[in-house]
């Protein structure tokens, strides 16, 4: 093209959002740039003071049936597709035409009203757009001659672009603007396909098609390492940890998000109790729940302290005094504080916030995350293909009429809350999974417990190693849970040394009959619980 500048003579205007439409209206006006504009946007302009062109009077039938109809209409799209070439300018002659420079548009909420309880099924049909998508594919067709301006957010951008080039536009806007309008009707879609199924219950379980929308949420300095570059992208329509507010310390990082991704489903589960979890490099270093905050933290970074440097502290209750002077590092002190990269919590006392903020030269991470993800699968992307399967819900707990007894020892109830709790952990933790626990009980009631050793290996008695080691002596009288079951006995030989009490685990190996005898050999007692809980 000869001249990549083209200028606007006039822009249809039909937007839902009507944010920030006032001010951009004026700097149309300012250039000289006739408006057009449906009903409910005409109201809204003539009330903001900005004179523009009711729809109907370019058009041969007002809009139809409630509305419905309003922009779909030859005149409309002849005026946004035609060409700027003399075989289609003369063609609009003829029918007394105009051609449209400029499309403003955005859509029917319709992934705002999706997620109302109280929406029917013939609302959410009616907040399906058609015209507005239309239009905006149609002016992003045609982005050599039309500039589309899908969202308020590139309003100050057009607008600049309008001041600076005495209201044209250049190709490279046009352009850019038209691939993102394409990105946003997709994303429309979508929404559209994934609402549908989420409020109808169709193809519930696993639908012929699943699509993944996401619209970038953050830049990184860069990837897991510095040679890499990478980005943080927002799962549009479900929570996640893009809801969750930083309120202070530096800008997280790429292996910062890959740390705290799995850290807030840990706690879920022990809802009824104060609980806390230590996470270093996406991994459990410790967990436990006990009468307050503060203790809870105090036995969970107890388990492994030294693997606690530079991680990453999850909490399940507002962060009170107590707590926060346990957490992070305390500048010129010499106590059991170390350095804490981020703190994950609902809310913070102001004392206590005052507190973090002011340890490791307020670099500390805090975030305020209320939340867990509603996305329903668990989705992982490998050479090209997609292995999609149900998230795991760890407010399902084990069903004690399932579990079974095979040794000759027999827990006690007591015994039996630790292994329970034992095996909430393990089955949150990556296989080979090993936990070495304990905890206190009051009236029967399990009231405090905490872990010992956390582990995964590619050798079930690789983990029950590294498990048993990082609780040395601790180990001794304490429960352990594996998240598969024991293909051979050197484990429980293992554990029988360390002197650990009772062991829970699936059961169902070809050798389990050898498995129990070496625990009734030893005096373990041993539940089975029927069921594995692999995490890979």
């Amino acid at each position: 093209m000869e001249n990549s500048f083209r200028k606007v003579r006039n822009a249809l205007i039909s937007v839902s959002n009507t944010e920030k439409i006032d001010s951009f209206a004026r700097i149309l006006q300012e250039n000289s740039i006739e408006i057009i504009a449906t009903r409910g946007t005409y109201k809204a302009l003539q009330d903001a003071g900005i004179k523009s062109k009711r729809l109907e009077e370019i058009v041969k039938y007002p809009e139809m049936i409630d509305g419905r109809v309003k922009t779909l209409q030859p005149e409309i799209f002849s005026g946004i597709l035609a060409r700027r070439i003399e075989s289609h300018l003369s063609q609009l002659k003829e029918e007394a035409i105009d051609p449209i420079d400029m499309v403003v548009c955005n859509f029917y909420p319709f992934e705002k009203m999706v997620s109302r309880k109280d929406i029917t099924h013939s609302e959410l049909i009616e907040n399906i757009d058609i015209g507005g998508p239309s239009l905006v594919r149609a002016a992003s067709k045609n982005s050599d001659y039309v500039t589309v301006v899908p969202s308020p957010k590139f309003y100050d951008q057009v607008s600049m672009e309008l001041m600076n080039n005495n209201g044209s536009t250049s190709l490279e806007l046009r352009r850019s603007l038209a691939h993102a309008a394409f990105g946003i009707v997709s994303s429309y879609d979508i929404a559209i396909y994934a609402g549908l199924q989420r409020f109808t219950g169709l193809n519930q379980n696993f639908p012929e098609r699943i699509f993944i929308s996401a619209e970038r949420f953050e830049d990184t300095r860069y990837g897991e390492n510095p040679d890499q570059k990478a980005s943080i992208y927002k799962v549009e329509g479900y929570r996640g940890m893009a809801n969750w507010t930083q309120i202070s310390g530096e800008k997280k990082s790429f292996n910062n998000y890959l740390d705290i991704g799995g850290a807030y489903e840990i706690l879920e589960g022990f809802e009824a109790y104060p609980a806390a979890a230590t996470v270093k490099h996406g991994h459990i270093s410790g967990f436990a729940f006990g009468s307050n905050l503060a203790e809870a933290y105090k036995l969970a970074h107890s388990c492994d302290s030294e693997a606690d440097f530079g991680g990453s502290v999850v909490l399940n209750r507002e962060v009170d005094v107590d707590a926060a002077r346990l957490i992070g590092k305390n500048s010129e002190v010499s106590d059991e504080s170390i350095y804490t990269e981020i703190v994950i919590a609902p809310s913070y006392t102001s004392e206590a916030l005052e507190i973090l903020k002011s340890k490791q030269k307020k670099k500390m991470r805090l975030m305020l995350a209320q939340d867990s993800t509603d996305y329903p699968y668990n989705v992982k992307l490998l050479e090209g293909v997609l292995l999609v399967q149900d998230s795991v819900d760890y407010t399902n707990h084990l069903d004690r009429n399932s579990l079974s007894y095979p040794t000759k020892v027999k827990v006690d109830d007591t015994t039996l809350n630790k292994l329970l709790a034992a095996w909430e952990i393990v089955r949150k933790i990556e296989s080979n999974g090993i936990v070495v626990a304990d905890g206190k009980t009051s009236d029967g009631e399990l009231t405090h417990f905490w872990t010992y050793g956390v582990a995964s290996f590619r050798k079930r008695n690789g983990a029950t190693k590294i498990a048993l080691d990082n609780a040395g002596d601790r180990a001794k009288g304490a429960v352990v849970a594996s998240d598969g079951f024991f293909p051979v006995k050197d484990s429980i030989d293992m554990l029988a040394r360390a002197g650990v009490k009772a062991v829970i685990q699936p059961g169902g190996s070809i050798r389990d009959d050898t498995v129990i005898e070496a625990a009734n050999q030893f005096g373990i007692g041993m539940v089975f619980t029927h069921t594995r809980a692999f995490k890979h």
